[in-house]
């Protein structure tokens, strides 16, 4: 009797331990999240925006002159300080001109930043521009022209720091943000 009552702990140890199959656990497959897409009018104009600011920065890289040779003459160092003066204002001035072909922007923040962008870049090309007016009015050998000339490239580069990354300071504006990523010209 006990190989029966074993046999048959057994078998109900078998049956409890083999029952219906447990279902197969449920797969859920989640996408990743898309980005909203910019709107075509915000997507153009951030296009040109940055372009436009990255542009002054690729030719500003290109003009660089890597090691000048040092001037053999006062004549020499007024003629490429004023070279200089004349780099900063054309590309300056490029710069002014592509932000103020823009049309209204279409996010009230991005008026305020290119309006700012426009004033720095206008400063800078006014300060070189005059500087190199006077630079080249003055007679070939005057040494003294220099230093106020030296001193307006200093301040003309100045004018412009803090605008090199043009999507920072339109962070404040997911649609911007959206724009700036989607946009050509706001890759560097």
């Amino acid at each position: 009797m006990k190989i029966a009552a074993g046999l048959l702990g057994a078998c109900l140890l078998a049956a409890a331990c083999s029952g219906p199959a447990p279902a197969a656990p449920t797969v859920t497959v989640t996408a990743p999240a898309t980005r909203p897409s910019a709107d075509p009018a915000t997507l153009a104009w951030v296009d040109g925006f940055c372009a436009a600011i990255h542009g002054y920065r690729k030719r500003t890289n290109a003009e660089a002159v890597p090691n000048p040779s040092e001037p053999g003459s006062v004549a020499e160092a007024q003629k490429a300080l004023s070279e200089e003066l004349g780099g900063i204002a054309a590309r300056t001035g490029e710069v002014v001109d592509r932000l103020t072909a823009l049309p209204q922007a279409p996010v009230p923040l991005a008026e305020t930043v290119r309006k700012a962008f426009v004033t720095k870049y206008t400063t800078a090309r006014d300060r070189a521009r005059t500087a190199k007016a006077a630079l080249d009015g003055a007679k070939p050998d005057d040494a003294a022209s220099q230093e106020p000339a030296a001193q307006a490239l200093e301040r003309a580069q100045q004018d412009v720091d803090g605008t090199y990354d043009p999507v920072a300071p339109l962070a404040d504006a997911p649609e911007l943000v959206a724009a700036a990523a989607a946009a050509p010209g706001c890759r560097a």
